[in-house]
């Protein structure tokens, strides 16, 4: 099996995203049971094949663009870039001229709409599952469907940063929840995922910002 294969069957086997140590585990055990060759520069073939195959990395070769790094080059955690799902417009919601960009679109009232490059790639780290309920919205293609909440949001008068660490993956019924603060939030409650830490700080403005004074 090719390096490149074996890098690629290891993400998908971890969930499509993991830190590099446990994609050198998987990748040196996918290696083992197929009798191919585990030597003592592992770690940096499994670095190179990462790099040479995605155009996240200044060393991309240009043919194959197979993965991302999560956080950017450096962090240690990287995706399979196959595996991050474009999020799907209901049937009554025009298209946006922008894209990657948050857009405001009237419905029954103004919402901030987005669901930026950024935003996919966490919601990927929760296999697109809500991270209070495990839940998710099953599309007619089997594609699952979850949102990107910001928990200190984006709008003025909160103003929130648009990091992934003021970003928890929800299902529509806990994300309408949180809007309205019908809900605290707990990190203890939450499920975690390699790559994606919450701040206290956007947790606790939550809980004493939005949920006390609704």
């Amino acid at each position: 099996m090719k390096w490149r294969d074996s890098v690629e069957l290891a993400l998908q086997n971890l969930g499509g995203s993991t830190s590099l140590d446990r994609l050198y585990e998987e990748v040196r055990a996918i290696r083992v049971s197929n009798n191919d060759t585990t030597p003592k520069s592992l770690e940096a073939v499994v670095r190179k094949e990462l790099e040479y195959n995605s155009s996240d990395s200044s060393n991309w070769q240009g043919d194959r663009d197979l993965f991302y790094s999560v956080h950017g080059i450096g962090m240690g955690v990287w995706g399979l870039r196959a595996l991050i799902s474009e999020t799907p417009l209901a049937h009554d919601i025009e298209l946006p001229e922008t894209t990657g960009e948050a857009v405001r679109l009237e419905v029954t009232t103004n919402r901030i709409i987005r669901d930026t490059d950024m935003t996919k790639k966490v919601k990927a780290l929760h296999n697109n599952e809500c991270q209070m309920c495990g839940g998710f919205i099953e599309l007619p293609n089997g594609q699952k469907y979850v949102e990107a909440h910001h928990i200190i949001p984006l709008g003025a008068p909160h103003n929130g940063p648009d990091t992934p660490d003021n970003i928890v993956v929800v299902c529509p019924n806990h994300h309408a929840m949180l809007d309205f603060g019908c809900i605290t939030l707990s990190k203890s409650l939450l499920k975690n995922a390699v790559g994606h830490c919450i701040s206290d700080a956007s947790i606790s403005y939550h809980n004493q910002a939005i949920f006390l004074s609704s």
